[in-house]
């Protein structure tokens, strides 16, 4: 059994549901993969890519991202119901969306997969933050879409969302687990991750050019108390999604990896307009 990586799919332009139609439907049908968040807002595209990447492999686990919680079309009251309607609609799918151990037939120990529920948090939000200074940047994010298209319920003791996720995750970092642990999230967990290392410069070939300068991707990309809790999980792997930049980096001996297929745009800056719908091998048991 293989455990890949996938996130980002944005099935909203059809250029990317046609890449995804076009996987193989023999090749991982034994295989395990995991979808780092933002597959769609909308419920009825999310369902549909879901069943079908479903279909193509015998485990399917999911956590949703930022895009996937927008409540634009009203569909539900706010974002924290969005976010539960999608984790019945996986239920409905056979979409695992809490922990589980795959593999370990044949003496092999197999592997855990846990899935970190998660949010980013502002400089401005708290110590978590993974905020990196940018000359020249808008502290309001006025061009940042989840201004507009997420919406939180009040809370009574002022938990943020990311505090919110957070806390759902917690009775899965403090039990045990009898064989190594994968776990995964939408958002970052370490800042270091922002940025390209040498050779993945190297291999995304020509710098890409900051089309926003005034928009720092650092205020939204996740959260320091997420590493916390991969810590403590001792997770050999973390897989990751949201900044639309693959990396392949072990750091304190974990490896980090992020897969994205991202916005059509995105690809075109890659080496020969290659293009990549190829889940990343991360595991095999």
């Amino acid at each position: 059994m293989r455990v890949y990586a996938l996130s980002d799919l944005h099935v909203d332009y059809k250029r990317n549901m046609s890449l995804l139609q076009q996987m193989s439907d023999i090749e991982y049908v034994d295989d395990v993969l995991l979808l780092a968040g933002d597959i769609s807002d909308d419920l009825d595209q999310l369902k549909t890519c879901l069943a079908h990447l479903r279909a193509k492999f015998r485990f399917l686990f999911f956590v949703p991202g930022n895009h996937d919680l927008w409540v634009r079309r009203k569909e539900c009251v706010d974002s924290i119901a969005k976010f539960w309607r999608i984790l019945d609609l996986c239920q409905s799918l056979n979409v695992s969306t809490n922990p589980a151990k795959v593999g370990g037939s044949g003496g092999a120990a197999g592997v855990w997969i846990v899935p970190l529920y998660s949010w980013y948090v502002k400089p401005e939000e708290g110590d978590c933050s993974l905020y990196v200074l940018k000359a020249g940047d808008d502290p309001t994010l006025s061009m940042w879409s989840d201004n507009r298209f997420t919406r939180w319920p009040t809370s009574d003791n002022g938990e943020s969302a990311a505090d919110y996720f957070l806390r759902l995750n917690e009775k899965h970092t403090r039990r045990t687990y009898d064989a190594p642990v994968i776990s995964f999230s939408h958002f970052l967990p370490r800042t270091d991750l922002i940025f390209g290392s040498g050779r993945e410069k190297i291999a995304a070939g020509k710098p890409r050019k900051d089309r926003h300068p005034r928009f720092n991707f650092s205020r939204v990309a996740g959260c320091t108390c997420l590493e916390q809790q991969i810590r403590r999980l001792n997770a050999a792997v973390h897989v990751y999604g949201h900044q639309h930049r693959d990396r392949f980096r072990l750091i304190n001996d974990v490896l980090y990896v992020s897969h994205c297929l991202g916005y059509p745009r995105d690809r075109i800056a890659e080496p020969d307009g290659e293009i990549n719908c190829v889940p990343k091998l991360i595991w095999e048991t």
